[in-house]
């Protein structure tokens, strides 16, 4: 049995506080830039299939994995905040095919949880607090994904952060501040590490999106602070969407991978 760290346990404490904020609604509480959810959320749907049984680790308050559900043939969603289960357990319709479980990925196995066609994390592994905890978890994961199955991986970014806070302070605006609880991945150890495990089917990256939302959205409204629901954000997530581009710049790693035998 895995016996949390100190830093596991304040992450924890951070996201039950936020599971129960009341002023945060269902799309915001485990992340508060709703376009880049939106995106990240876009990207997933094509890589699901109508006969997929699917888990999503990490999965907050459930916002993503609602939307999901109509995809695929059943869903858990597991998160290791007892406040956001209980939270993606009210808020909302639950569809029939979904289900929730107090989880920590640093204990997840086929016997916690089951074996699925297909897992999922979305800016789950970042919360831990360091590289040998995520690969841990990493290793975790594969054992319950299926021979051929699928791991969609959508995590920070270290390169892209560093290289989009050096755009941003070239053209005069500051860098992004650390976000204390994340820890972002390095691309080439971690595929490194994956590889163990997976074959790599497809890399993505939202570049254009951070170019757009995260240098020319400050720039044109200074000395007034951006916000994250803004038209222009919008339309950066929609271009984005459509076009790959500036993946240097890029906060989210997004890699599609097939467990191997």
């Amino acid at each position: 049995m895995f016996e949390r760290p100190d830093p596991i346990e304040s992450v924890k404490s951070f996201w039950d506080d936020r599971a129960g904020d009341p002023s945060l609604d269902q799309a915001q509480v485990t992340h508060p830039d709703i376009w880049q959810r939106w995106l990240e959320i876009g990207a997933v749907k094509p890589f699901l299939r109508s006969s997929d049984h699917a888990i999503d680790v990490g999965c907050g308050s459930g916002y993503a994995t609602k939307v999901f559900a109509p995809l695929v043939s059943s869903i858990k969603g597991v998160d290791f905040s007892e406040g956001m289960i209980e939270r993606a357990k009210r808020d909302g319709s639950v569809a029939a095919n979904a289900t929730f479980q107090v989880g920590n990925v640093l204990e997840l196995s086929p016997s916690t949880s089951g074996i699925f066609d297909v897992a999922l994390t979305l800016r789950c592994l970042i919360n831990l607090p360091d590289w040998e905890a995520q690969k841990a978890a990493i290793a975790n994961i594969a054992s319950v994904v299926k021979p051929h199955g699928r791991y969609i991986f959508v995590e920070g970014s270290k390169e892209g952060r560093a290289g989009l806070n050096r755009a941003r302070v070239d053209v005069g605006l500051e860098a992004m501040p650390p976000v204390w609880h994340n820890v972002d991945f390095e691309r080439e150890r971690t595929i490194a590490f994956l590889e163990q495990y997976y074959a790599i089917v497809e890399e993505l990256g939202f570049g254009l999106y951070d170019l757009i939302a995260r240098i020319v959205h400050p720039l044109l409204v200074a000395p007034d602070k951006p916000q994250y629901e803004a038209g222009i954000n919008e339309v950066a997530a929609r271009v984005a969407n459509k076009m790959q581009a500036c993946n240097n710049l890029s906060r989210v790693l997004f890699l599609v991978l097939e467990r191997k035998r």
